[in-house]
């Protein structure tokens, strides 16, 4: 990297809201503005646990149809996040510029949620495929609407390279909670009837519930970025032209390295995720022959991690490099990912029922625990990334860098599920599983194996390529201090100095 200090290109913060982000945030305001987080943590694990299940062992639909509808809510939402994150990066308001996306956003979030775990009755395969798409598709741009500008926002609240580290930890802690709180009221509370999982009646009200604590948590975060206005950066100057400002910003932010390597990092790290969570509730039941409440358990074993994991990436993160931090954690889920599969296909892991479940769970949490450090350390990451930004192109993109992450998270998780969804199609999953005896049909040995292969070692390769890949990240503890310093030293210039 360049001198750092010897820029001094003017931008439009100043050295106040310098000086203001330089104060510490305040336990309340942190867990506030973290409340946030339960609109994404609840959502995303309810439909990628969940939603897959529902919508081929419950409701018919063929894995390739419902693979495709999931993905095309978020491919088609993938391509909006960039026009959301711009736009939030320079609207004006009396709100500030993140405030006023964040309250469109919510209220069609929970209304969509809700509708697509009520799918109608009595649609053929290509209706039920399209009114699952375009439910897809608005709660997928709705919730972009609320979490691009609310994650913008937790780097805009301190410029402070561990006290950044410590606010993604609580939002991740309380997003996971958010995510435990939807396995814990499906598995145990809303599928434990004799139908269990197939209970069709029981997925509406399991929605409406999660909606409620989730809504809760949004308006909590709305009050705390009202609160905040102070800390945030002004919007970005534009010329008038959205569009062609548009492209512009696009590839600015690609001409940035520590952006392009995190980006697909991410793109590589998240199929391999929506791969193996997919498959995850076809997998505990038709290859680990799991009961629903062991299934709870190893699913609860991973989420467990995952909130287990945020506190104790504090301590780690600020002695250890977040690049270092990352790896780790990317290598020690990709073990819990394909590790135990791989026993099981071998002959190594012949265990069953009780002492099985146990394994898996703790497997899962301490691979969830891993993953937690490794996802706040990237949060982290791409908000320093963020501030480098700014040194070397002279505009804050924080929008435009989260609907980066956001795309390649949506676009990737749209193409892990419809990668599990050709899995299912191609081993001639059965779409009429409830007149074969519903969780209990015995399926051919063949399928079986095959869908323990994709859903353990081939998820899990991909995880090890996103670890390669990130590996080339080089904005380090040190390269971060001297960009701040800089840009302090640019911002007590005089107004349009250089």
């Amino acid at each position: 990297m360049t001198d750092l200090l010897s820029a001094t290109v003017a931008t439009p913060d100043s050295a106040p809201a310098l000086n203001v982000r330089k104060a510490k945030v305040g336990l309340g305001l942190k867990l506030g503005y973290s409340a946030g987080q339960l609109v994404e943590g609840v959502i995303n694990n309810a439909l990628s646990v969940f939603l897959l299940f529902y919508a081929t062992a419950v409701c018919g639909l063929s894995g390739g149809l419902a693979g495709a509808a999931l993905s095309v809510g978020m491919i088609v939402d993938a391509v909006m996040d960039p026009l959301i994150g711009s736009l939030s990066d320079g609207w004006r308001s009396r709100l500030g510029r993140r405030l006023p996306f964040m309250m469109c956003g919510l209220a069609p979030i929970a209304i969509t949620f809700v509708l697509i775990f009520s799918l109608p009755h009595g649609l053929g395969q290509l209706p039920l495929f399209l009114w699952m798409a375009a439910l897809s598709i608005i709660l997928r741009i709705s919730l972009s609407l609320f979490i691009l500008p609310y994650q913008a926002i937790g780097a805009e609240l301190s410029d402070d390279y561990v006290e950044r580290s410590e606010i993604m930890a609580w939002r991740w802690a309380v997003g996971q909670t958010g995510a435990l709180a939807a396995v814990v009221l499906g598995f145990g509370l809303f599928f434990t009837g004799k139908a269990g999982l197939s209970a069709r009646a029981a997925y509406g009200p399991f929605a409406l519930s999660l909606a409620a604590i989730f809504v809760a948590g949004g308006l909590l975060a709305l009050r705390v970025v009202y609160l905040t206005r102070d800390r945030q950066h002004p919007p970005a100057v534009s010329d008038g032209r959205f569009l062609s400002s548009l492209v512009s910003e696009l590839g600015e932010i690609f001409r940035n390295r520590s952006f392009l390597i995190l980006f697909a990092g991410a793109l590589l790290f998240f199929i391999a995720l929506g791969v193996f969570a997919a498959l995850g509730l076809h997998a505990n039941t038709f290859f680990w022959r799991l009961n629903a409440t062991q299934a709870q358990l190893v699913t609860l074993g991973l989420f467990g991690g995952l909130l287990a994991g945020a506190p104790l990436a504090g301590p780690f993160l600020r002695r250890f490099e977040k690049r270092t931090i990352l790896a780790a954690g990317m290598l020690g889920l990709m073990v819990a990912q394909g590790g135990p599969a791989t026993l099981r296909l071998t002959g190594l892991l012949p265990l069953a029922g009780e002492p099985l479940t146990l394994v898996l769970a703790g497997v899962n949490f301490i691979g969830g625990g891993l993953m937690a450090a490794a996802a706040i350390a990237f949060s982290s990451m791409m908000a320093d990334a963020a501030d480098e930004h700014e040194y070397l192109f002279g505009a804050r993109r924080e929008g435009l860098f989260f609907a980066g992450w956001a795309f390649a998270s949506k676009a990737a998780g749209g193409a892990g599920a419809l990668i599990a969804g050709l899995v299912l199609q191609v081993i001639h999953f059965p779409t009429d599983l409830a007149q074969h005896g519903g969780t209990a049909a015995a399926l051919p040995a063949s399928m079986v194996n095959l869908l323990g292969l994709f859903y353990g070692p081939g998820a899990a390769l991909l995880t090890l390529a996103a670890v390669v890949v990130n590996q080339l990240y080089r904005l380090d503890r040190q390269a971060h201090a001297a960009v701040l310093v800089a840009l302090q030293a640019r911002a007590s210039l005089p107004q349009g100095a250089s």
